[in-house]
């Protein structure tokens, strides 16, 4: 590792993990506007000519449930409203079908004899059939939405011969749009160990590579010592490496503890890219958010989660990560993958609420076919960090000024691109910026009345706040985000 290789490892783990101040003040109180507010003295120094990683123009990408498919409504051409959301969100984007529901899913058009399915108590409980219907509208809906495709197949069955049908159904319909197979949705949640997955699963992968299916894998929970088995094992036979993340379990999540950070989830990363350099695969996260079981209430859905999402795709993506697939879907579908049966009340008083009622509370678009789509503060984060696809990430220094701050800055030939993210519910930041022949262009703020705050406007062009008397310095408002766009200066 380099020496500003070094730095930038420890710049994103003081961005990443400084603790929330006054975390227990309410997050509407501490957003309310003072002309005398406090502001902390920071400074970020960046390096134009770093040679960080370049941003995959697939970063921003979504998960779903294969239980959603049952509606084969959904994903189909005719979901006008979510079409124009993903392709708003990124239009090089890829959707992972898979989770819980992919293994209780069996293919209706699959007439051989399946081993006996042993009963278990926890996840879902009612199986999935599906069915080419859904298939079908699922290909138009990638056409219109031009994105890629990683389907999950069923491990837990011990049924290859069913895997390779659905794959060809799956293939046969959406053609060119199919990035990988996967197989089995967190398998350390059934299999004893890796030894055993891996028995389980190299059946499953002759069978499929015979019938010239992508692979990818092994889309395994919280565990890095999988992929990295997986990976020195099995590299040559994949197109990707992959695993899921969540900060924590829902009943556990908080505002304070979102923004505060993960200690460890930097480390273990950088470790799973530095694997996949070495067999020359890209890693994402095929299912990721902020907690697991559903997201948290008030947390996962609200403002704080536009910022905390914005500051780990970032993160993740200066360490080489190459997508991140943020989890969602209907809350009907999701809970269904948790074994629990409950249905959203629609009745509130605005539509906007009806929609919120409808989805997985960390879903990062709300809606059903029936009320429509409509994104969350969630979604607006991943616009942010998307904006730097293409980008080459660069070295800095932050020095936060005791502020829960980060900042992360991008290069694409003659443009620079500055994410300045303030999670401190107490301390607007002055921040000092130190980029050598670059001047500011415009800005855009992400911003919304409240850290609780269920509505953001997103992305607003803003008239930056700043001077240039003793250098370059811009302030950056408590619980919000600016995008910084800026231009070299040409003598």
């Amino acid at each position: 590792m380099t020496t500003f290789e070094s730095a930038r490892r420890n710049l994103l783990k003081a961005s990443l993990l400084l603790p929330v101040a006054g975390t227990f003040i309410t997050a509407r109180a501490a957003t309310s506007e003072s002309s005398n507010a406090a502001a902390a003295q920071a400074s970020f120094t960046v390096k134009p000519e770093g040679k960080g990683r370049i941003v995959s123009d697939s970063l921003a990408s979504l998960s779903y449930e294969t239980g959603q498919l049952a509606d084969p409504r959904f994903f189909s051409p005719d979901n006008h409203s979510l079409i124009a959301l993903l392709r708003e969100l990124n239009p090089n984007g890829v959707l992972r079908i898979g989770g819980n529901t992919s293994d209780i899913t069996t293919w209706s058009e699959y007439h051989g004899t399946l081993p006996a399915q042993p009963s278990h108590t926890t996840g879902p409980q009612h199986p999935v059939t599906l069915r080419p219907e859904s298939l079908r509208n699922l290909s138009g809906f990638l056409r219109a939405t031009g994105w890629k495709l990683v389907f999950g197949v069923n491990l837990r069955a011990g049924s290859p011969a069913m895997a390779v049908a659905l794959s060809h159904a799956v293939r046969d319909a959406v053609g060119d749009s199919l990035l990988a197979i996967q197989i089995g949705n967190e398998a350390n949640n059934y299999e004893k160990d890796y030894a055993d997955f891996d028995t389980a699963w190299q059946p499953y992968a002759r069978a499929l590579r015979a019938a010239g299916m992508p692979l990818a894998g092994p889309d395994t929970g919280a565990n890095t010592d999988w992929v990295i088995a997986y990976a020195r094992e099995h590299g040559a036979e994949n197109c990707f490496l992959s695993r899921h993340y969540y900060r924590d379990a829902a009943q556990r999540g908080s505002v304070g503890d979102l923004l505060g950070g993960d200690p460890g989830l930097l480390e273990y990363m950088e470790r799973l890219v530095d694997v996949g350099d070495e067999v020359h695969l890209p890693v994402r996260l095929t299912e990721a958010n902020s907690y697991y079981f559903g997201g948290r209430d008030g947390v996962s859905n609200v403002f704080a989660a536009a910022l905390w999402g914005a500051d780990f795709m970032l993160g993740l993506a200066s360490l080489g990560v190459s997508g991140i697939h943020f989890h969602g879907g209907t809350l009907t579908s999701v809970e269904a993958s948790l074994g629990r049966e409950v249905h959203a009340t629609t009745d509130a008083s605005s539509l906007s609420l009806q929609r919120d009622a409808a989805s997985a509370h960390y879903a990062p678009i709300a809606g059903d076919v029936a009320l429509g789509f409509q994104p969350r503060p969630l979604y607006h984060g991943m616009v942010l960090a998307q904006r730097f696809a293409g980008a080459r990430m660069l070295y800095g220094k932050l020095d936060t000024g005791g502020a829960n701050l980060a900042a992360y800055a991008g290069k694409r030939d003659d443009e620079m691109l500055l994410a300045l993210i303030n999670k401190d519910v107490l301390l607007d930041a002055d921040m000092s910026i130190d980029v050598e022949d670059f001047f500011i262009d415009s800005a855009e703020q992400l911003r919304a009345a409240s850290l609780d705050s269920r509505d953001t406007a997103g992305l607003v062009a803003t008239a930056w706040q700043g001077d240039t008397a003793q250098g370059l310095r811009i302030r950056v408002p408590r619980a919000s985000a600016l995008l910084v766009h800026m231009k070299k200066q040409h003598v």
